[in-house]
């Protein structure tokens, strides 16, 4: 074991530092990190606890079943970093980052204990971008065309929002959650995603009340505070410091007045110390909370049907059909017009091709009518002619 391990230290002293190490133990434990030094009895080992976070310990060399030197295949493969499986709604170009990096390592490590591994991770990146560069989109852990996005583009969008709501409230974000809900609840209200995402709504909403309630009772409180410290300052200390809550506060109240004149949206962005947004994402929350618990969800009919009806419709020719249904989308569901009027564009365009269409059948067909009647007009004369002319006598 130490003639081995002195040809690895050797090998580091060439190369410069040494790469990350697996000290396998007779136990079968096994530790990842770097051998620093050995005596005759032990090694001085560096563990990685974690990425950042590292502890040295002495490990009896008749413990050690064997240390095994990190490739540099293997720190290829970690620099990598997850390739597969891919988040949901990923951007083509990270998709294609992913991509170049995984034809990067095979090309480098062609016959590594890893490249097995690179390769599948790579051949699904590529099935994925061949989706994704064309307009699809991944959700729920599935791949959806351009064309059925085009097709269900209302349910789809739909669940984009939902998932990135549903995404936002898991990592405790409120705020930003809710502001993605009511894009849902305003834009998207005859979608499974709504009704779907009702529980969780409900949810976030109560936890979101606990927190305001409890930034409102500790306000005072927390005011004091800062007075006491501001007090505390060197009196050119607490000018600059009052000087940079008065920038604060001014460009907080540019910001909330933006937010209730062009966004017209119910959840502010919040400062601990202003107790108007506060209350009023507090009062906002629990006004919510009510009105959708009471909400009977089996009354909502979904407007996704309806608009793919519309499309495979116009899809098909059946213009009356797609009328009918476009109409519906605009009275029943009260659909955004950046749903509607790519419908009616169609329909319009599809109808002015038909109408051309018929006018010209027409025109051909009076003009096939006008040659036919000037040939039995022609043949007529002709034949009124031939009446006229004198028999020869026949000898």
């Amino acid at each position: 074991m130490k003639s081995v391990y002195k040809l690895l230290l050797l090998a580091g002293a060439l190369t410069g530092q040494l790469s990350a190490d697996t000290i396998v133990l007779k136990t079968g434990v096994k530790y990842e990190g770097k051998v620093l030094s050995e005596d005759a009895t032990s090694y001085l080992v560096q563990i990685f606890v974690t990425k950042s976070i590292k502890d040295e310990r002495r490990i009896p060399k008749d413990q050690v079943q064997e240390i095994i030197q990190e490739t540099d295949a293997a720190k290829d493969f970690k620099n990598l970093g997850p390739l597969t499986p891919t988040p949901n709604r990923m951007a083509s170009d990270i998709y294609q980052g992913r991509i170049t990096a995984a034809k990067s390592f095979l090309k480098k490590h062609p016959k590594s204990d890893e490249a097995k591994e690179v390769q599948e991770a790579l051949d699904i990146l590529e099935k994925e971008y061949a989706v994704i560069s064309k307009g699809g989109v991944k959700l729920n852990g599935q791949l959806i065309t351009a064309s059925d996005i085009e097709a269900n583009a209302y349910d789809v969008h739909a669940r984009m929002i939902a998932e990135e709501f549903s995404e936002l409230a898991a990592q405790g974000q409120h705020q930003p959650a809710l502001r993605k809900w009511e894009v849902l609840k305003n834009e998207y209200p005859y979608s499974t995603s709504f009704i779907d995402s009702l529980p969780l709504a409900a949810r976030v909403m109560q936890g979101y009340q606990k927190i305001l309630q409890q930034e409102l009772d500790t306000l005072d409180a927390r005011l004091k505070q800062r007075q006491t410290v501001l007090s505390s300052l060197s009196e050119n200390d607490r000018r600059r410091a009052e000087q940079t809550i008065s920038q604060k506060q001014a460009k907080y109240a540019t910001l909330i007045d933006q937010e209730e004149k062009e966004l017209k949206t119910r959840w502010l962005t919040i400062d601990p110390f202003n107790e108007d947004a506060l209350e009023y994402n507090r009062r906002s929350a629990e006004s919510e909370h009510q009105s959708i618990t009471k909400l009977d969800t089996s009354r909502i009919k979904m407007a996704g049907p309806t608009y793919r009806g519309a499309w495979t419709a116009l899809a098909n020719g059946q213009l009356e059909e797609a009328s009918k249904l476009i109409r519906e989308l605009k009275s029943s569901f009260r659909m955004s017009d950046k749903y509607v009027t790519p419908l009616a564009d169609q329909l319009e365009e599809k109808e002015n091709k038909k109408k051309a269409a018929e006018e010209k059948a027409a025109a051909e067909k009076a003009e096939q009518e006008r040659l036919a009647k000037e040939a039995a007009e022609k043949a007529r004369k002709e034949a009124a002619e031939a009446k006229k002319k004198p028999k020869s006598n026949k000898k």
